[in-house]
């Protein structure tokens, strides 16, 4: 195979210095007074989950599902 001569390894796209670049981009903080957390929260213990699965195909089976709090 002949070697190409003007062959300078694997092409990078160029990078251009953006002027308006501020830094990492971050979510505006916008403060909510409503806002609360609750310390303990109070649940009723929960007595059934229902899963509703609904499928187009007759052979496919689900098994195996996970419940998990962490």
């Amino acid at each position: 195979m002949k070697q190409n001569p003007s062959y300078k390894g694997k092409w990078h796209a160029p990078l251009i210095d953006n002027p308006s670049y501020k830094g990492i981009w971050k979510p505006q903080d916008i403060p909510n007074p409503e806002y609360f957390e609750l310390d303990k929260p109070d649940f009723n213990p929960i007595a059934a989950i229902g899963i509703e699965i609904w499928t187009m195909h007759d052979d496919i089976v689900y098994g195996n599902i996970l419940f998990a709090d962490d």
